[in-house]
């Protein structure tokens, strides 16, 4: 019996960490696993369900966690319980640890394990925050990467694949979007209202990478220009946090300037998607997104969609909704082409829930070519191995 060994991330309020780990990538692996494999969990202890200090995830919360995730790993290694042809899937390629995990397999001369891993950014990206650390950090991303020679890595968009390829990677890398779970999405706003209010919901990070100056500005010259319309800024967090001095304390005083620029702070996911799904658009004015966890869970709440043509987004979202980064005029005209000529944007959690059946396909099965799943024809062929709408 092969047993597939999942490090799922640990579970943070204000992030998507629950739905695609104890839902999302599980049922993907057990869709595609054969009769002779077998799904394994490696928990790790988590000591916050909050990010204290940090953007992504917590800054000692990550590494406590994985640390602890890859101690009980080893523990199945002495206990004899990993076995040569063993699959193992990491949901964060940046997991503290992972060093530890190679060097015990090598001793005890288990051989052939194809390693998998999501890498979500890391410090090939400019806008990310893991950059300044690139010194130290880029030789330990690439010693990770050899890692991962007998199985791959798993990106959401194109030029990231591009961008990891020019930092000296070697594995094969899949494009597959981000792994969405749309059915389940879709079973939680069955009975919510749909698009019955003038709204706009900014739902990125307040950090200085997503470019929040920037949504300010915007929502204040719309709000002034459209008086019956509404403004939403929403997070699962406590508070809304930012790594740039100043911006919460603008975003607090538009609100104290306009009843109609709305905070949603420490908001359950029910309750982010019951405000996705009333409203009538969707922003997002980041210059650091590979897809984007706000656009897929827009688009299926029904959100007609405004986002910057800059980075991943050419990819995957059109032309007409797309603005000249950094030029309010541009984000207005677009804006104000959602209001006259609305609609709504399915195909694209639909790619990305399909990009989540092939990277559960790939860690069962394997594939001896790279995949793309935004690219036509591979989403195609994929369709039909996977029968998949």
């Amino acid at each position: 019996m092969t047993t597939i060994w999942y490090f799922p991330l640990e579970i943070v309020k204000a992030r998507y960490t629950e739905q695609l780990c104890k839902s999302w990538i599980p049922n993907s692996i057990e869709r595609s696993k054969k009769s002779d494999q077998q799904l394994k969990v490696i928990e790790g202890e988590n000591v916050s369900h909050d990010i204290k200090v940090g953007a992504v995830l917590d800054a000692t919360g990550r590494g406590h966690y994985s640390l602890s995730q890859c101690n009980n790993f080893l523990k199945e290694i002495e206990k004899g319980n990993v076995k040569t042809g063993d699959i193992i899937y990491v949901q964060d390629f940046w997991t503290p640890g992972l060093g530890a995990i190679q060097y015990a397999l090598d001793l005890y001369d288990i051989k052939d394990i194809k390693m998998y891993s999501m890498l979500h950014a890391q410090s090939v990206d400019e806008y990310d925050f893991t950059y300044p650390m690139r010194e130290w950090m880029r030789p330990m991303e690439l010693g990770y990467d050899k890692m991962h020679k007998n199985g791959g890595i798993f990106v959401g968009s194109t030029i990231h694949k591009e961008q990891l390829r020019k930092a000296g990677f070697t594995s094969k890398i899949h494009v597959v979007s981000l792994p969405l779970g749309m059915e389940e999405i879709m079973k939680r706003i069955k009975n919510f209202p749909i698009n019955t209010e003038n709204a706009i919901v900014y739902s990125s990070r307040f950090d200085w990478e997503k470019n929040p100056e920037f949504m300010l500005q915007l929502a204040e010259e719309f709000l002034t220009k459209h008086h019956d319309w509404k403004f939403y800024v929403t997070t699962s967090g406590k508070k809304i946090r930012s790594n740039t001095p100043g911006v919460v304390d603008k975003m607090y005083a538009l609100a104290k300037k306009t009843n109609r620029f709305i905070i949603k702070e420490n908001i359950s996911k029910d309750e982010y998607y019951f405000i996705l799904c009333k409203a009538k658009i969707q922003l997002n004015t980041s210059l650091q997104d590979y897809v984007s966890w706000t656009l897929l869970e827009a688009s299926c709440c029904g959100c007609d969609i405004v986002y910057p043509n800059f980075r991943s987004f050419p990819e995957c979202v059109p032309d007409n909704r797309r603005y000249k980064p950094f030029m309010i005029d541009s984000a207005m005209d677009v804006i104000e082409d959602c209001i006259d000529n609305p609609r709504m944007h399915l195909d694209i959690p639909e790619t990305s829930d399909l990009g989540r059946l092939v990277e559960g396909y790939i860690i069962c099965n394997d594939t001896k070519k790279e995949v793309n799943v935004w690219n036509n024809k591979d989403k195609k062929e994929w369709k039909e191995v996977l029968k998949y709408g």
